[in-house]
C-alpha cells in the first residue's frame, strides 16, 4: 500500500498529547470515530491510524536490550577486577609449573580459575534470566486480550493491535492499556489516587496502567506506544540516568570497593611477578626449596603474630581496652571490605534498616539504597498528597447575623437557609471591594471565589466602580462605591471592609439570616463585639447601604467616565456579616515542615493549582514564608518550561512553589535540581508521577493506589499518607549515623 492513497487525519500527535483542549464530540470528528459503531477497522484504516498515531509495541517503560549470553560473559570478562584476578592466575600458574612441575601447576591454577568463571558466569546468569523474565512479563501484556467496538461489532484484539479511535470496553480489574478519554461509566473507580469519580464526568483522561477496581465504562484511545505519557516520560528519565547520574551512595560504594580490589589484587600481582622474576631469573633451587625461609620472613611473621596475642590478652583499662577495641573494628573492617564484602556488609545493613521501617513506620522499601539516601537529602519535592488538598468551605467561617453558617458547602449552591439577597450583596462587597497584598486577602478573594462566587470576572462585568476609598490600610478599613450596570443609575451601593469592630462602629443596621434589616443598639452592639472574637485569627467585617445619586453628581460625574465624585457614606451602614480566615492545615503538618526546614532540607511544592491558590497552600503550610515570597519563588510551569536549560538549572533551586505543573514539569524541575547538585527526594500519589520519583534519588510513593506500579519505579511506599511518617526517612538515625560515619572513615583512612 503506497503512502499517496492515505488520507491524514484533522487532528495530530502533538494536539492528542492534550486532548482536554478539545470536547468529546470535536475527537469523534477528528478521529474519523463514534461510541455507536467505533472506528472502520479495516486494512487500510488500522494502516492509516498506526501510520499517523504509531503502534501499540512499546510496553516497556525503559528498554531492555536483549544479549545472548555469550555476549553478556564476554562483557563480564572486560572487567578491571576480572582482568587482574586473571593476570595473577596466570602468573600462579608460571609459578606453579616452574616449582612443581606441568601437571600439578596446572590442578594448583585450575583450583583459582574456577571460583573466577563461577562468579562471574552466576553474575551473567542472573542477569541474563532477569532480562528474560521481564519479556516474558512484557509479553503477557502484550498479548493480553481486550474488547474494542470496531465497525458496529464488539471484537476480542491482543492488546498490541489497539489504535488510536479505538473504542475500548474496560470492566473491573482491567488496565487501561494506552492513555485514553473517559466517554461513559456507570459507578466506576480507579486505583489512579484521583478515582472515585462520579459518572456524570464523562471527560476525564484516563492513562495507561491505571486499573479499574470498580464498575465498567468505556474509553476513547487517544495515544498508544511511544506517544503515551508514560512512556514519553521515562524515556527522559532513562536518557538522564545513562548520563552517569547515579546516586552519592552508589558511587561511594563502587568507588570504595572498586579501590579495594584493585588495591588488594594490584598487591597480590606484584607479588607475583617478583616470584616469578625470582623463579626465572635467581637460582632455581629458591623456589624449589619449600623449606626455605629467606630473611626469617617467616619465623619473624610468627614473632609478630605471638607478641599481638599476648599484648591483646593483657588486663588494661579503659583506655587501654579503647586502643585494642580500635585496632580490632580497623582490622575488622578491612579484611571485612576486602573482594566486594563491603557491599555484602552495606546489604545487610540497610536490609535490617528496611525491616524496622516496616514494622515501625509501615514503610514499605522497594530499594534498599534509599534506606540511606535519605539521610543525604537535601531538597524534598512535595507533590500534592492527600494533606496539602485544599477543602475551600474550611478556608474561613462566615456570620450573619449573630448566627454561624454551618454547612459552608451549603452556600455555594445557594443556601436556603441564608437570604439570597444577603449572599449577593456579601459576594459583591468581597470581590469589589479588593485592595490587595496579604495572605489574608488573598485567601478571602479564593474563599470567596470557590465558596460563594462562580466567576468573580462576570460579576466585575455587571458593576461598575463609581468611587474607591483605602481609609486605613494598617486596619484593612477600605469603601467602594459602584454602580449595578442592570439599574439605571439611580442607586449607588456603597461597601465598607475591615477589621470587625471597626466596621461595626460605622453601622446602626444589621442584617440577620433571613434578610431582615434589624436595628443595632449598644446592648447588640456588645453581644456582637463578644460573638464575633476572633482570638488572633484574621477576621474581616462587611458593611452595606444603598444611596440616591443626587442630581449634581449624575450631571458632573456621569458613571460611564472615570471620575471619581461621589462620596463614600461612612454612617447608617447596615452591618453584613464575618469572614473569619483560617488555616486549612493541620498543625502536626505545619509543625513537621518546620522541622525539615530546621534540619536543612529544602521543601518544594509542586501542585496543579492556580498560582493564588498554590501561593495560598505554601504559605498556611510554612513551605514559604511572608519575607520569601519574593519574585521567583512562586513561578508558573509553562514559565519554568520555556526558559533555557542553563538558566533552568541556575534558578531551580530558588523555587519554592511551581504552579499549574503537569508530570513532565516535575519531572523536569528534579533533573534541574540533581544538575544543580542537589540530593533530591520526591512525593507521589498516581501513577503519572512515577516518572519524577523513579528520576529523583529518593522516590516515595504516598499510599496504597498502583502498589504494583509503584514498586518498580518508586524506592519507598508509605501507606500512610502522613507528611511526618515520611519525612521520618529522612532524619533516620540509621541513615544518618551509619553513612555519615562508616563510608567516610573508610575513605579517610585509604586517602
Amino acid at each position: 500500500m503506497t503512502t499517496e492513497t492515505i488520507s491524514n487525519f484533522s487532528i495530530s500527535v502533538e494536539q492528542l498529547a492534550d486532548p482536554q483542549n478539545f470536547s468529546i464530540q470535536q475527537l469523534y470528528h477528528a478521529l474519523e470515530t463514534n461510541p455507536n459503531s467505533g472506528i472502520l477497522g479495516d486494512s487500510n484504516d488500522l494502516y492509516r491510524r498506526r501510520k499517523s498515531f504509531g503502534s501499540n509495541n512499546n510496553f516497556s517503560s525503559s528498554s531492555i536490550t536483549k544479549k545472548s549470553f555469550h555476549k553478556l560473559t564476554l562483557e563480564a570478562f572486560k572487567d578491571t577486577t576480572i582482568i587482574l584476578l586473571l593476570c595473577c592466575a596466570t602468573l600462579s600458574l608460571v609459578i606453579g609449573i616452574k616449582s612443581n612441575g606441568l601437571q600439578e601447576g596446572i590442578f594448583d591454577v585450575a583450583i583459582i580459575f574456577l571460583p573466577i568463571f563461577f562468579v562471574v558466569n552466576f553474575s551473567v546468569t542472573f542477569r541474563f534470566f532477569k532480562a528474560r523474565w521481564i519479556s516474558k512479563k512484557i509479553m503477557l501484556r502484550k498479548n493480553k486480550v481486550i474488547r474494542v467496538l470496531r465497525h458496529q461489532q464488539l471484537q476480542q484484539i491482543p492488546t498490541s493491535e489497539l489504535v488510536v479511535g479505538d473504542i475500548v470496553f474496560l470492566e473491573s480489574g482491567d488496565e487501561v492499556p494506552a492513555d485514553g478519554i473517559l466517554i461513559q461509566g456507570s459507578s466506576f473507580k480507579f486505583d489512579d489516587g484521583i478515582s472515585n469519580l462520579p459518572h456524570e464526568r464523562i471527560h476525564h483522561v484516563l492513562f495507561n496502567r491505571i486499573k479499574l477496581v470498580e464498575g465498567n465504562c468505556m474509553c476513547l484511545v487517544t495515544a498508544v506506544g511511544e506517544n503515551t505519557e508514560r512512556i514519553k516520560l521515562m524515556k527522559r528519565v532513562t536518557h538522564f540516568q545513562h548520563d552517569g547520574h547515579e546516586s552519592k551512595l552508589h558511587r561511594s560504594i563502587d568507588e570504595m570497593s572498586s579501590f579495594l580490589d584493585k588495591l588488594c589484587l594490584s598487591l597480590s600481582l606484584i607479588f607475583l611477578v617478583v616470584q616469578v622474576f625470582r623463579c626465572l631469573l635467581w637460582n632455581k633451587s629458591w623456589c624449589c626449596d619449600k623449606d626455605r625461609d629467606p630473611k626469617g620472613v617467616k619465623n619473624t611473621v610468627e614473632e609478630l603474630m605471638n607478641e599481638a596475642t599476648k599484648y591483646m590478652r593483657r588486663k588494661r583499662g579503659s583506655n587501654g581496652t579503647s586502643k585494642v577495641n580500635g585496632l580490632m573494628a580497623t582490622l575488622c573492617i578491612l579484611v571485612f571490605s576486602l573482594k566486594d564484602v563491603l557491599s555484602l556488609g552495606i546489604f545487610i545493613i540497610l536490609l535490617y534498616a528496611s525491616k524496622d521501617f516496616k514494622k515501625s513506620h509501615q514503610i514499605i522499601v522497594h530499594k534498599l539504597p534509599s534506606c540511606a539516601n535519605g539521610a543525604l537529602v537535601t531538597t524534598l519535592c512535595l507533590s500534592k498528597t492527600p494533606e496539602f488538598v485544599l477543602n475551600f468551605t474550611t478556608l474561613a467561617d462566615l456570620w450573619i447575623g449573630f448566627e454561624k453558617i454551618k454547612n459552608m458547602s451549603a452556600v455555594s449552591g445557594g443556601a436556603k437557609d441564608i437570604a439570597e439577597e444577603v449572599l449577593n450583596t456579601l459576594r459583591e462587597g468581597i470581590c469589589m471591594n479588593i485592595i490587595g497584598g496579604g495572605i489574608d486577602e488573598d485567601a478571602l478573594l479564593i474563599w470567596a471565589e470557590k465558596v460563594l462566587v462562580g466567576n468573580i470576572e462576570d460579576l466585575h462585568g455587571s458593576c461598575t466602580i463609581v468611587n474607591h476609598e483605602n481609609r486605613n490600610p494598617c486596619k484593612g478599613l477600605c469603601g467602594v462605591l459602584l454602580k449595578r450596570n442592570k439599574e439605571d443609575g439611580e442607586f449607588l451601593h456603597v461597601h465598607w471592609k475591615g477589621e470587625p469592630k471597626l466596621v461595626l462602629s460605622m453601622c446602626s443596621h444589621y442584617f440577620d439570616i433571613n434578610g431582615t434589616m434589624q436595628t443595632l443598639d449598644e446592648e447588640k452592639r456588645g453581644l456582637f463585639n463578644r460573638k464575633i472574637a476572633t482570638d488572633g485569627v484574621h477576621g474581616f467585617g462587611f458593611a452595606y447601604k444603598r444611596v440616591i445619586r443626587r442630581e449634581e453628581d449624575r450631571e458632573n460625574y456621569p458613571v460611564d467616565t472615570e471620575e471619581y465624585g461621589t462620596i463614600i457614606a461612612e454612617d447608617g451602614l447596615s452591618f453584613l456579616g464575618i469572614v473569619v480566615i483560617k488555616n486549612p492545615y493541620s498543625t502536626e503538618l505545619r509543625r513537621t515542615i518546620e522541622v525539615c526546614r530546621k534540619s536543612g532540607i529544602e521543601i518544594k511544592l509542586m501542585v496543579e493549582d492556580d498560582l493564588n491558590t498554590a501561593r495560598l497552600m505554601a504559605l498556611n503550610s510554612g513551605i514559604l514564608r511572608v519575607e520569601e515570597d519574593l519574585q521567583g519563588s512562586i513561578i508558573e510551569a509553562t514559565e519554568f518550561r520555556r526558559c533555557p536549560k542553563e538558566a533552568q538549572i541556575s534558578m531551580c533551586h530558588k523555587i519554592k512553589v511551581m504552579a499549574n505543573s503537569y508530570p513532565a514539569d516535575k519531572l523536569l524541575l528534579v533533573r534541574c535540581l540533581r544538575k544543580w547538585g542537589g540530593h533530591v527526594a520526591a512525593t507521589g500519589t498516581s501513577i503519572r508521577d512515577l516518572p519524577s520519583l523513579k528520576e529523583a534519588d529518593v522516590g516515595i510513593f504516598v499510599g496504597e493506589n498502583c502498589a504494583d506500579l509503584a514498586k518498580d519505579d518508586a524506592d519507598i511506599t508509605v501507606v500512610d499518607s502522613n507528611l511526618g511518617t515520611y519525612a521520618q526517612i529522612l532524619r533516620s538515625s540509621y541513615c544518618c549515623n551509619w553513612y555519615s560515619t562508616f563510608l567516610p572513615s573508610l575513605q579517610t583512612l585509604f586517602s
